[in-house]
């Protein structure tokens, strides 16, 4: 038992990135966090809350107890949406708590578990490399022709474990190689692309209003390069010049909710150095990535790039937002309904968790939508309540995002639309496995494949 003068017990944490005292303590214990977050809905037990997993956390600080696997289970099983930050009158920064935390366990305890080893492979030695990614989408995209599709139909696939199955689920359909890439991108009529050594260089028909960098996304440009190529052709035609360094790396924020802090400093450093600082605004078109980026001023903070990584951070933009600052013009084209062409579109809006609640943009997609003639808006039922997807999170806690994921269909299923926007990988691949399984109509698509139809490409 301690007497009044026992030395205090020294922290869990060592020096290197430790969560800071003055942000655990900021927490007031007022509750307001615990209806917000899912793990809490879903269990009910404060352990699985913010509240509780600050607590925890602090615990780790003071030395009042270790990282066993209870308190590891507690801090890894939490989505890290971020809804308790909208909610938290105090300021907690629980994201960075808890990316803090999981990087001090990961670096001095990792799990050993053949997920995890996985897992840790895949973020350092194939994620981050854009070319490896490319060789990836080629061989999964052979892994997507028919008699392999008919051997993950079969009875034989259950041999594989459960969270290849997910994954091969989730995949959409990949596209070739030279149809992933931005040069592939159709262009408006006047509009030319700059092909450097260094960049690509998308110039718009007339004078350009704002010089803005692309920010491609490892995952957006192999899933999603559709995607991409609409966003740069909006941007063009919102009279913007795109430039895409071809030196950018992965945004490094799958590795940061891993606890791979070192890595995902490395690859911070890297891109805050490809993007010049005549680039007025770096778009991006994935909600976890732009969470990702807008940190980078605090990944870096105590290095001597510290200044370029708060310059770098500043500029940070959702493609909803920049449309929406400078500006498209007039609709080309009144949208339809899909099913009944003398109806208007009925779109459904899902909040993605690092858009909403990370870096707060909730106002900028919808107006965007709302202005689109012959779509008629809906906003789903608790609409930034997160869908489970958070990453990786539903492949390694299938239970707990499926969970999450049956009250966002319920919540669509409610409001019955034909196409839901959610701009973000993650949420899109989730959502449209689960609606497909369940056999829902609705589809999920990005925000730019519905402003797209208000423009449509030209042709000769």
């Amino acid at each position: 038992m301690s007497t009044p003068n026992s030395p205090a017990p020294l922290s869990w944490f060592d020096g290197e990135d430790a969560p800071g005292r003055r942000d655990l303590n900021t927490c007031i214990h007022c509750g307001l966090c615990l209806t917000a977050c899912p793990t809490y809905r879903t269990l009910k037990i404060e352990p699985d809350s913010p509240r509780g997993r600050l607590y925890l956390m602090r615990g780790l600080a003071e030395g009042r107890i270790a990282p066993g696997d209870d308190v590891v289970q507690h801090l890894d099983q939490c989505l890290g949406c971020r809804a308790c930050e909208t909610v938290c009158p105090a300021g907690v920064p629980y994201g960075r708590l808890l990316e803090e935390t999981r990087g001090q366990i990961e670096r001095r305890q990792p799990r050993q578990s053949p997920l995890s080893m996985l897992g840790r492979f895949a973020l350092r030695h194939l994620v981050p490399h854009r070319s490896r990614m490319q060789a990836a989408a080629d061989v999964l995209r052979i892994g997507q022709a028919a008699p392999f599709r008919a051997l993950m139909a079969s009875p034989a696939a259950k041999w594989l474990p459960a969270f290849a199955r997910r994954g091969y689920a989730m995949t959409p359909p990949l596209e070739p190689r030279r149809q992933r890439s931005l040069e592939a991108t159709r262009l408006p009529k006047g509009a030319r692309l700059d092909v450097r050594d260094d960049a690509l260089v998308f110039h718009p028909a007339g004078s350009a209003k704002r010089r803005v960098g692309f920010f491609t996304t490892c995952v957006m440009e192999t899933m999603f390069p559709k995607v991409n190529q609409e966003a740069v052709r909006l941007l063009v035609i919102a009279g913007c010049e795109v430039v895409v360094p071809k030196a950018q790396r992965c945004c490094g924020a799958l590795q940061a909710h891993a606890g791979l802090r070192r890595e995902s400093k490395a690859l911070a450093r890297e891109n805050v150095g490809v993007f010049a600082p005549d680039v007025e605004r770096i778009v991006t078109t994935s909600a976890g990535c732009g969470a990702a980026l807008r940190e980078y001023d605090h990944w870096l903070q105590a290095e001597a790039s510290a200044p370029k990584a708060e310059a770098f951070a500043k500029r940070v933009r959702d493609v909803s937002e920049v449309l929406a600052e400078v500006g498209l013009p007039s609709p080309a084209a009144t949208i339809a309904s899909d099913r009944d062409r003398s109806r208007p579109l009925r779109v459904g809006y899902h909040d993605p968790c690092h858009l909403a609640h990370a870096q707060k943009v909730r106002k900028q997609p919808r107006e965007l939508l709302a202005s689109l003639p012959g779509v008629e808006l809906v906003d789903l039922p608790d609409a930034d309540h997160c869908c489970g997807s958070a990453g990786v999170y539903n492949l390694t806690h299938p239970e707990m995002a499926e969970a999450q994921l049956e009250r966002k269909l319920e919540a669509v299923g409610k409001v019955d639309p034909e196409v839901v926007v959610a701009s973000n990988p993650g949420c899109m691949l989730h959502m449209e496995r689960g609606a497909e399984a369940r056999g829902m109509k609705a589809r999920m698509v990005h925000l730019v494949e519905v402003l797209g139809r208000a423009w449509p490409v030209e042709t000769s």
